[in-house]
């Protein structure tokens, strides 16, 4: 489905503190382009670059020990350092040879990982991003290492892109060419806004749990706009709890009068069933006595009596002295 352009208007005095948050992460795409859009159009952007992100595939263990799930590519980084590859090193998929995977480092050396050696790396697509002056981008994983730190959650804002494709941020920091964890950061979903306070906030969903709207809500200290296409269904979604209850909640509302009128007529209905098939259960059974055996008269008669009786009282519905 395609996105139809829109306009957001952007606070003039300070652009970096405005934040879009969307339900539905389908829209962060479409509403991150018009966003970059009206800024370049009113010159709040520099000149575009075209770079490459790495876009985790969150592939399971399993996953990433079937070898038929790789392909030409794809990208490997290790979270752990092993025998061919060191920590944060990422290497580009070459192929699958036998039970191995192969990979090719920064130098065109091929290296080979077994499914032993899954659990030390990641799974990663490429993608391309345009990043200008100015822009804002969201990083998306930690790093700790000689001369850059960054937190998977942050947001920063770029000054320039140098000749050699690194991003140079507002706040001193260069991050390393190896570094390719990075999104556009206008738009985000509610729960990526989580701990972030920005001057305005858009919030964009039809349907959000109590919880996750209180969060994007309070991301704005001067102001919040709520655009919706179905007030009332985003009125009834906020209005219920997506938190777990407790046993003293439960035993509350197990003691409403409706509940318990509820449960009774169930009970009541449980024990007529039961009732019903105890009856259906104790009646005689007849049984068919082929033509040869009935020809012998009186004789099979007792022997077939004492077999029904033995049958009734083996399934535990024997006639008691009163009877």
């Amino acid at each position: 489905m395609g996105c139809k352009r829109s306009r957001v208007q952007i606070p003039a005095a300070r652009p970096a503190k405005f934040f879009k948050i969307n339900s539905p992460s389908e829209e962060i795409g479409c509403v991150t382009g018009a966003i970059r859009a009206e800024r370049i159009e009113t010159g709040k952007l520099g000149a575009s670059v075209r770079l490459e992100r790495h876009v985790p595939l969150n592939w399971t263990t399993a996953q990433k020990t079937d070898f038929r799930n790789y392909y030409d590519g794809q990208i490997l980084e290790f979270h752990r350092p092993v025998k061919g590859a060191s920590k944060n090193e990422a290497l580009e998929v070459a192929g699958v040879r036998g039970n191995k995977v192969v990979a090719r480092n920064a130098h065109g050396e091929e290296r080979e990982f077994t499914s032993k050696q899954a659990r030390c790396f990641e799974v990663y697509e490429r993608r391309e991003i345009e990043v200008a002056a100015n822009d804002r981008l969201l990083l998306t994983a930690n790093r700790l290492e000689s001369g850059f730190r960054a937190t998977n959650g942050e947001v920063v804002t770029v000054s320039c892109v140098d000749e050699q494709g690194r991003i140079k941020l507002q706040d001193g920091r260069v991050m390393p060419e190896a570094y390719r964890h990075f999104d556009h950061g206008y738009a985000v979903t509610a729960h990526r806004s989580q701990g972030k306070s920005v001057d305005a906030v858009v919030i964009s969903g039809d349907a959000m749990k109590k919880e996750l709207f209180y969060v994007a809500a309070s991301r704005g200290r001067e102001s919040v706009t709520v655009v919706t296409s179905d007030r009332e269904l985003l009125r009834e979604s906020v209005a219920r709890s997506g938190a777990r209850q407790s046993a003293s909640e439960l035993a509350r509302k197990a003691q409403r009068p409706g509940l318990q009128r509820g449960e009774q007529r169930g009970l009541a209905a449980a024990r007529r069933q039961a009732r019903n098939a105890t009856i259906q259960h104790e009646r005689p059974e007849r049984t068919l006595m082929p033509a040869r055996e009935h020809a012998l008269g009186g004789a099979q008669e007792g022997s077939v009596r004492e077999h029904q009786e033995m049958r009734r009282l083996e399934r535990g519905h024997g006639y008691d002295i009163g009877r």
